[in-house]
This record gives structure tokens, C-alpha cells and sequence, in this order.
């Protein structure tokens, strides 16, 4: 009994005694600098709230400060958290002093694998100091400038093509509908982008090692050691490089998009291995996957779950993006259509993307900064923009902000505020919206995702029914989000829906064309 006594009084000690060294220590703020947020566990304390609370955390510090900016003092660090739309603004604007490229990089490199050699070419400093364009703006000028409205066409009409195979010969079945888009959406997206010969294509169960790595990358960034602390994910990882490495050694990418391509093309040129150009393209399937397969979960289960909406969405898509040609019995929808000719089926996929999307955009404090002509943002810290905190504001949003409105950005792209009389405060702020992030951070992805997902749910609407699984008198809709995962990505459903999926009378006979235009 006494060992216990003594361990709890030490433990007290050791913890009064940190709390007081905390206090003692804690920085006196600048004239100027956001309010600090103190945890409440000292120092350590807001670090824990994120590793334990993930997208959460934000929303629970943001209600304890309700300021548009506040600081988390972490360690020796500390973190901007930006909860407003005004001053999301801002700090997208100041991209000389704030910059993305310093977070990134190491963050990449810790999930996957990229050696130092690598990380130190990628950050090009030569050509930085010679004022030249450096290998991180080239890549990033490349990717936006090939998958533009204009120059993706290519691309979206081969997924669009994919996409309708799959479709044409899809059987009735009972599905787990999470993990029935999330591999076909694995299919269509690399045949789309690395060519027939991708890695997935040629090794069907490779997929699954791909989603084991992503259930667990969090562990295997934040671990000094994952291939014994976080193994079986780090495991997942390399299998998948290694077939990525043979992708690229056997040259299958010449079958490729102009978009991958090109990567290869710069990736060569800078002089990166062999093994970090496999790991380079393993790293871009995250952003050509992940997100996309989730959203289009997430945008059938708001729509399949509301009979009035899929009715209304049905007739809206039959009106201006659907038609029949009985001589050759094929069933229509294009794109092109399905974007300018269907507000409401736009405003659904945003309204999705408002609400399982939490994810900050992360800025590094290069030198001190003024942000607004109020705030001073001192050198060597990190700004987060919050938009899972912004997204589920009623001060920005309206008294449903944490609610479904499919009409919510039926008028505008920004979106309104629901409950506004004045024409003028119900328009959003455009940097309210945090869906493909914002500033120079912009999804380059994004309209790519765009015809993805809209063109599949249009195409399931039109061409399929969705009802109860065998022995079940309904079905299990709006399944708990994944909410407590550190906001890399969209949120995924923590359990998955099951419906029996049939062709409908209108088209079962019919063959599927999906095209841009």
C-alpha cells in the first residue's frame, strides 16, 4: 500500500510540477497575435486532443475560444487555427510568407518512404536560388495546366468509357455499397490515369493491400519505426511500390495519361531513383483514390435515402443530360450536361463534399506576417484553416448548418445561408467553402472528380433501383462518419450499407454510354 501512495503522490508532483513549469514558461503574446488557447493538460494537451479527437478537435477548441483565429501552443510550437471564412481569405492570399511546400514535403516523405536524397531534390534549392522555376512549382504548374476543364477531356473520356463497362455487365446483387464504389472507383481511376497496364489492373488483389496501407498510413507517418510498430500497413505500402517500381521500369507507362506522362518526364529529368519514382506515383494515388471513392458513398446515401430527391434528381437528369436510342438500344449521359443543366445534382455533390469534408489547409509562417492588418503570425509556426469548423458554422452557414440541404448551393457555387431575408448576407463567403481546399492549394483534381462522380450517380439513378438486402425490411442509411480520424481526407462511414441493387424496368435491356459531350 505504500508503493501505491508513493506512486500516486509522485505522479501528483510530476504532474503539479509540470503544470507550474507550463505556467512559468508560457509565451507572453506579441501585441497583436492571436488569443492563446491554453490545454488543458500542459503542453502535451492539445497534441493528445488531436491524435484522440481527430477532425473533432478544432470544433471542440473553436467552441471553448469562439475566435476567428487562436493560437495551440504545442511544446515549443504553436498552431494558428483560422475559423473564418474572412480571414481564410487572407491567408490564401499571403502565399509569399506562407507557404504549403515546407509541410508537405516531410509529411509525404513519412508516408511514402521517399529517401532524404529525394526530399532534398524535391525542395530544389539551386533553382530557388537562381530565381528558376524549382521542381515543386514545375509539378504543380503541370498538373494544373493537364487536368484543366478543358485539357481532362481525354482523361474523363476513357474513365467515362470504364465506367460503362463495369456497369453493362453488373449483375443484381445484395452490395456493401462503401466498398462496391470504392473498388470500382479503384478500377476506373487507374485505367483512367495510368493506362491499362496499372498495377491494379494486373494484379487484381492488390487493391486490397492498397486500403489496408490507407487504414493505417496515420500510424505508419507517425511512427519513427512502422515496419515493427505499424506493420502490416508498412508491409501493405511497399507491396504496392513494388509494383509501382515494375510499372515504371517496364516503361508501361507510355499507355498512360498526358498527366502521368509528364511525371515521369520531370521526375526523370530532376534525377530521382528508380525506387522514389514508384513511390512518387504511389503518393499521387492517394489523391486520385481516396477522396473520390468516398464522396461518391457519401452522395448516394444522402440522395438514395431521400425517395423525393432521387424522383426529382431522376427528372432533372432525364430532362436535360439523358436519352434512349431504342434503334441500338443504348441508354445516354453526358457530362457536359450533367455540370451546366443539373443545378440540383451539383448542388448535392457540394453540399456532400461541406459535410464529410473537415480538412484544414496548412500553411508554414515563413517570416512574421500581418494577416488582415490585425493579426501577427510570428515566423516558425503553422496556420491551419479549419474547414470542418468553418463548414458546420451557423454563422456562416444558417441554423441547418450541420444538416443536409440539398438545395443549399442550388443558386451559387459559395453556397447561401439559410434563413436570410437580405439577398446580399445569404450569399456565402466564396472561401467558406472548403471541399478542394483554396488559395494555391486548390484540388488540381477537382474537375476530373467532378465527371467521375457525377456521371456514376447519374448512370445509377437512371439505370438502377436500390432496396433492402435479403432479410431486411430496410436499409441502414447515414451510418456514423469516421469522425475521430486526423482530417487528412474526406471522412469515411464507420460501418458499410448493404442494398440490393437491380436494374430498373425503364433500362434493364439497355447497353450504357457515358461520354463528356
Amino acid at each position: 500500500m505504500s508503493i501505491l501512495r508513493t506512486l500516486i503522490v509522485g505522479v501528483a508532483i510530476a504532474f503539479l510540477s509540470a503544470a507550474l513549469l507550463e505556467r512559468w514558461l508560457r509565451a507572453r503574446p506579441d501585441a497583436g497575435t492571436p488569443p492563446i488557447l491554453y490545454p488543458r493538460i500542459p503542453f502535451i494537451g492539445h497534441i493528445i486532443g488531436l491524435l484522440t479527437e481527430g477532425a473533432n478537435y478544432y470544433k471542440i477548441t473553436s467552441a471553448r475560444c469562439k475566435q476567428p483565429i487562436y493560437t495551440l501552443p504545442m511544446l515549443s510550437s504553436q498552431t494558428y487555427v483560422v475559423t473564418s471564412p474572412h480571414l481564410a481569405n487572407h491567408i490564401q492570399r499571403a502565399s509569399s510568407t506562407l507557404l504549403f511546400e515546407p509541410i508537405i514535403l516531410p509529411v509525404t516523405q513519412r508516408l511514402v518512404g521517399f529517401s532524404n536524397a529525394t526530399v532534398e531534390a524535391f525542395r530544389d534549392q539551386e533553382a530557388k536560388d537562381a530565381q528558376r522555376p524549382a521542381f515543386m512549382d514545375r509539378m504543380h504548374n503541370t498538373l494544373y495546366s493537364l487536368m484543366g476543364p478543358a485539357e481532362i477531356k481525354y482523361q474523363g473520356n476513357v474513365v467515362l468509357a470504364q465506367i460503362g463497362q463495369r456497369l453493362n455487365t453488373l449483375p443484381p446483387a445484395d452490395r456493401p455499397l462503401f466498398e462496391w464504389c470504392r473498388d470500382l472507383f479503384v478500377e476506373v481511376t487507374t485505367y483512367a490515369f495510368y493506362g491499362p497496364e496499372n498495377p491494379f489492373a494486373l494484379y487484381p488483389g492488390l487493391v486490397k493491400d492498397y486500403w489496408v496501407w490507407e487504414h493505417g498510413l496515420i500510424g505508419v507517418a507517425a511512427s519513427p519505426l512502422p515496419q515493427v510498430t505499424n506493420r502490416k500497413a508498412y508491409l501493405a505500402r511497399e507491396k504496392v511500390v513494388q509494383t509501382m517500381i515494375e510499372y515504371l521500369e517496364k516503361e508501361r507507362y507510355t499507355k498512360a495519361s498526358p498527366v502521368i506522362q509528364e511525371r515521369v518526364r520531370l521526375h526523370v529529368e530532376l534525377g530521382i531513383s528508380l525506387e522514389d519514382r514508384g513511390r512518387s506515383e504511389f503518393g499521387m494515388l492517394f489523391g486520385t483514390l481516396v477522396n473520390g471513392s468516398i464522396t461518391v458513398f457519401w452522395v448516394l446515401n444522402y440522395i438514395l435515402s431521400r425517395p423525393d430527391l432521387v424522383k426529382e434528381l431522376r427528372a432533372e437528369i432525364e430532362k436535360s443530360a439523358f436519352s434512349v436510342d431504342q434503334s441500338t438500344k443504348t441508354a445516354s449521359v453526358v457530362f457536359e450536361a450533367l455540370r451546366t443543366d443539373c443545378p440540383l445534382l451539383n448542388s448535392v455533390f457540394r453540399e456532400t463534399l461541406r459535410l464529410i469534408a473537415p480538412m484544414t489547409s496548412a500553411r508554414f509562417v515563413t517570416e512574421d506576417t500581418i494577416v488582415a492588418d490585425t493579426y501577427k503570425l510570428r515566423a516558425q509556426s503553422v496556420v491551419q484553416i479549419a474547414g470542418g469548423v468553418i463548414h458546420g458554422d451557423e454563422e456562416v452557414w444558417g441554423s441547418d448548418s450541420r444538416k443536409f440541404n440539398p438545395r443549399r448551393f442550388i443558386s451559387t457555387p459559395n453556397g447561401t445561408k439559410t434563413g436570410s431575408a437580405d439577398a446580399e448576407k445569404r450569399t456565402v463567403h466564396p472561401a467558406a467553402f472548403r471541399g478542394f481546399g483554396g488559395g494555391t492549394v486548390f484540388c488540381p483534381g477537382r474537375h476530373f472528380a467532378q465527371i467521375e462522380i457525377l456521371s456514376l450517380v447519374a448512370v445509377l439513378l437512371m439505370g438502377w433501383d436500390f432496396g433492402p438486402p435479403q432479410g431486411k425490411d430496410n436499409i441502414d442509411w447515414d451510418p456514423p462518419k469516421d469522425e475521430k480520424r486526423i482530417p487528412i481526407g474526406v471522412m469515411k462511414p464507420l460501418t458499410d450499407v448493404i442494398v440490393a441493387m437491380k436494374r430498373r424496368e425503364e433500362t434493364r435491356d439497355l447497353s450504357w454510354s457515358l461520354t463528356m459531350t
